[in-house]
């Protein structure tokens, strides 16, 4: 089990090296340095960069899910999800040959899946729970989450912006609302 020191340090470690740069630029080598441990340390609770990536990611929408006021909608968590996490979540849209995009991808698409699978009464993630096809309606939702992070880096936007929010969310929401069809 790993410890509450050591995930944060490595977590706020891992934080602070995708504000200045890309995932494909990032080694663990350079996480441990920055978090103060040794290599070994890490990969006794992790696997690799991505397994720290996706437990940051989760404990990011667990906390907007614990935060969740009754009436506030999925679109808006998902938005709000976006605006705090902007200029991380812009690191994690890579295109290299190593895959780490598609690695990227799997990651948030992975959490989704996982918070659907709770109770959450959250519309997002009941309408992935109820889907025929879960992991398909989680790719849907990751991917257009990363989908408005690429108009804002085009757009050079500040997703926290009041404007800016609105505006995600009536997209998210317009997704969302989209007729589930049997296949």
């Amino acid at each position: 089990m790993i410890s509450i020191r050591t995930a944060l340090d490595l977590q706020r470690a891992m934080y602070q090296l995708l504000g200045q740069r890309s995932i494909s630029q990032i080694t663990v080598e350079q996480i441990c340095t920055r978090a103060f441990i040794h290599r070994s340390s890490f990969y006794r609770y992790y696997t690799d960069k991505f397994d720290l990536l996706g437990q940051m990611v989760m404990h990011a929408l667990e906390e907007l899910l614990a935060a969740e006021r009754t009436d506030a909608t999925g679109s808006a968590i998902i938005a709000q999800f976006i605006g705090a996490h902007t200029q991380i979540l812009r690191h994690l849209l890579v295109t290299n040959a190593e895959g780490d995009n598609i690695r990227c991808q799997q990651v948030i698409n992975d959490c989704f899946v996982t918070l659907a699978q709770t109770e959450s009464s959250d519309h997002v993630f009941v309408t992935i729970r109820e889907s025929q096809h879960p992991d398909l309606t989680a790719y849907l939702v990751s991917g257009a989450v990363m989908s408005i992070v690429q108009w804002l880096n085009n757009s050079g936007r500040d997703g926290q912006s009041a404007s800016t929010q609105a505006t995600i969310q009536a997209t998210l929401a317009t997704i969302f609302s989209l007729e589930q069809h049997t296949v």
